[in-house]
């Protein structure tokens, strides 16, 4: 079998990869942060049938980003104190629920922050929300 394989399960994405030690890790869209929880269960629940589509690598893609989209919402409205990293690229860190969020600054102004998760791009900003909090002395936009 070849991976990555991708799925919706009860509509959430759900992508099957496989680790360089050849192991597969069942990988499930993770609602609050945007990024992706390794979830064993979900073998058994693609297996087993009930709600679960199978997806190409373009179609997936689009649900991830619309379901990013739909779930932004929270993760803006959930209150972050951000700290300085000292970095100018990515000058502001936190940790979420075990989780890495960094914000990267844009020279675009149309998008002036990008947000990622464990490294992985997952929304670009244009305001900061108003529940997050940029760390005192902070002079970056």
């Amino acid at each position: 079998m070849s991976y990555p394989r991708y799925y919706a399960v009860n509509d959430r994405p759900v992508k099957l990869v496989a680790r360089p030690t050849g192991e597969v890790d069942a990988l499930v869209f993770d609602f609050a942060s945007g990024g992706w929880n390794a979830e064993p269960s979900y073998f058994a629940k693609i297996s087993g049938g009930g709600d679960v589509d199978g997806h190409s690598q373009a179609s997936f893609d689009k649900l991830v980003a619309e379901t990013r989209l739909l779930s932004a919402g929270k993760r803006h409205a959930r209150p972050i104190a951000w700290a300085a990293t000292g970095d100018a690229p990515r000058p502001y860190r936190a940790s979420v629920e075990g989780k890495l969020f960094e914000v990267r600054l844009n020279a675009d102004p149309a998008t002036p922050y990008t947000l990622f998760v464990d490294g992985e791009s997952i929304e670009d900003l244009v305001d900061w929300p108003s529940a997050w909090t940029k760390p005192p002395g902070a002079n970056q936009p």
